[in-house]
């Protein structure tokens, strides 16, 4: 995100399209349940070993498609499995990336034919435009957003679109996500980066245009996403939201536009049948507080002291607010405001609400801290070149994050709250049949410290009806990391006759070799174990000068594409198309 020289702030509350009202503000009253019955002290533990974990954040391989056998794949799973994540953590110059996140991204790609028993494997990093002028360069040339500042008058506010974060597959279409910059477009088969698009003119080409990581997708195929961008001058943030066709980039509802009060940071939203929504946590452009301190700041960061992100404060005395946007701006409904007890979420498991009590229910992970990695303190020192995940101690530094229940009552604006589970956890899920419909069941990645915080390595269902049904699996030795898990209902030709009826699909790195698999659980029996593995690298692969490891290290979102299963010669013939595509381009001289 660009983010501009701050001001006072000027206080506004949520408003309706292109408009901003008064402020208005709720005392709500404030109801906690009783703790989750989930035993997290007494469920299986599994210690971990931090070089494997490091290990994970070493640049991979890009692998070209090539055909794996498993035997074990249920016949019925048949789709493609692409997940996105930052992967080139040390430049052409031999400059590390400071923080995992600023990374240049790349997406991995399974396609599974479980009737055949085999897989079609490939991974590429994607093409963006300052990835390629980076390379042409051999050298460093943009600042990151949470490390590896520099000046302004350097190229400090320039934005490198990353495209790290996240895979949409829409209308055939395959998009790799940055929240803070517009999609790119990827050929589905080869990977190969087609362009970075606007979505036909509707995102816009300006600096603070973007198309969020979290987009969202409901019962009827309906594709919902938004986009923010705080501004510290205005003391405002721009919230837009589009909701699109199942079958198009056709908009059903033209781009609602809202200004909310405060330097927002909104990585995530949900949707219900009737509205949109955001946690709008407590943060600033500096330490509000105190005014010196925060100019003082803001000098160390346009001259290059401090990365972007280092600037965003969490006020732990401060409430949260929940703010609700009509989904239909023709519904006649205002937005919603309601002050909840003091927290942050980067995601959200799923909402939905019961139109007839007024009530909307959201679960979510929360947190009590935000830490997004660095004060900007380690430019002060000589040594910039350092990686900050080995300077982590992850029990100290890494704040904890609980699934917990959010129910507002629209009419009264109060609210309750109820915890789901007793373990840290993260890249909370839902199946797509209840998606902004009510759930049971939420999937995560978990940590293996029963009560304590340690990397996500497992699997976790959390029952939300009866949390002591909860459970979890860990891998068999602390060397293995477990990624965001995906659901995919049973390919069976009707309905799943049960919300777990399906499958669940993981990426599982294993520090030991810097090798993955595909892990597929039965979702009903999740700590059972996979029921099938998928090798998507060997140990014995030869690599590349510029990678570090053969496969996908850790990554963050991914999607499943039920149906969507080319053979090796169609996922290869694409790759050559794309080849000499770009040969073509590439020989056209310049004028």
């Amino acid at each position: 995100m660009l983010l501009l020289l701050p001001t006072r702030p000027r206080p506004q509350a949520a408003a309706g399209p292109h408009a901003r009202p008064h402020a208005r503000r709720f005392a709500p009253t404030r109801s906690i349940a009783p703790e989750a019955s989930f035993d997290g002290a007494a469920a299986p533990e599994m210690p971990w070993d931090r070089s494997s974990f490091l290990r994970g954040y070493q640049t991979p391989a890009e692998i070209c498609a090539r055909e794996v056998l498993c035997a074990e794949l249920p016949h019925d799973l048949r789709g493609t499995y692409y997940r996105c994540s930052p992967a080139r953590f040390v430049g052409y110059d031999g400059r590390k990336v400071r923080q995992p996140f600023d990374a240049d991204g790349m997406v991995s790609a399974i396609s599974l034919d479980g009737g055949a028993g085999r897989a079609v494997v490939r991974q590429r990093f994607v093409a963006t435009q300052g990835a390629k002028e980076e390379r042409a360069a051999a050298r460093t040339l943009y600042c990151g957003q949470f490390g590896n500042s520099l000046p302004l008058w350097r190229g400090g506010a320039a934005i490198k679109n990353l495209a790290n974060t996240n895979c949409l597959y829409h209308a055939g279409k395959l998009l790799a996500l940055w929240e803070a910059s517009r999609p790119h477009l990827l050929e589905p088969l080869s990977l190969a980066t087609v362009k970075e698009w606007d979505i036909d003119g509707i995102l816009g080409h300006g600096v603070t245009d973007s198309f969020s990581a979290h987009p969202k997708v409901d019962t009827r195929g309906h594709l919902i996403n938004f986009a923010y961008f705080g501004n510290p001058i205005t003391g405002q943030t721009r919230v837009r939201f589009w909701e699109f066709a199942a079958d198009s980039f056709s908009q059903r509802f033209p781009t609602q536009e809202y200004y909310v009060p405060g330097f927002g940071l909104f990585h995530d939203f949900a949707v219900t049948d009737n509205w949109l929504i955001v946690m709008a946590s407590p943060t600033t452009w500096g330490n509000g507080a105190k005014p010196l301190e925060a100019m003082r700041d803001t000098f160390r960061w346009v001259a290059g002291k401090r990365p972007v992100t280092s600037m965003i404060h969490f006020e732990p005395s401060a409430p949260t607010t929940v703010r609700l946007f009509p989904r239909d701006p023709s519904s006649g409904r205002a937005p919603i405001a309601i002050e909840l007890d003091t927290f942050f979420s980067f995601h959200h498991a799923n909402a939905y609400e019961d139109e007839a009590a007024g009530t909307v229910t959201i679960d979510t992970v929360r947190t009590t801290k935000l830490n997004l990695g660095d004060s900007g303190d380690y430019a002060e020192r000589e040594d910039r070149n350092t990686f900050l995940m080995e300077e982590m101690d992850f029990a100290l530094d890494v704040p904890r994050t609980d699934l917990e229940r959010y129910t507002f009552n629209l009419r009264e604006k109060t609210y309750t709250r109820k915890p789901l589970s007793t373990r840290h956890l993260e890249f909370p899920t839902v199946a797509p049949s209840v998606s902004t419909r009510k759930h049971r069941y939420v999937y995560c990645t978990a940590g293996g410290s029963a009560a304590g915080v340690s990397p996500h390595s497992g699997v976790l269902k959390v029952d939300t009806a009866d949390a002591s049904r909860s459970r979890i699996w860990l891998p068999p030795t602390g060397h293995q990391f477990c990624g965001e898990v995906t659901f995919t209902p049973r390919q069976t030709g009707g309905a799943a006759a049960r919300e777990d009826d399906g499958y669940l699909l993981t990426l599982c790195f294993d520090g030991r070799d810097g090798t993955s698999e595909l892990l597929v659980f039965d979702a009903e029996r999740v700590e059972s174990g996979p029921i099938a593995r998928v090798p998507v690298s060997t140990p014995d692969e030869r690599l590349p000068p510029d990678a570090n490891i053969p496969g996908p290290g850790h990554g963050l979102h991914a999607t499943f594409v039920a149906g969507l299963s080319p053979t090796l010669r169609e996922v290869q013939a694409a790759e050559l198309k794309q080849t000499r595509l770009q040969g073509f381009l590439t020989s056209i001289p310049l004028r």
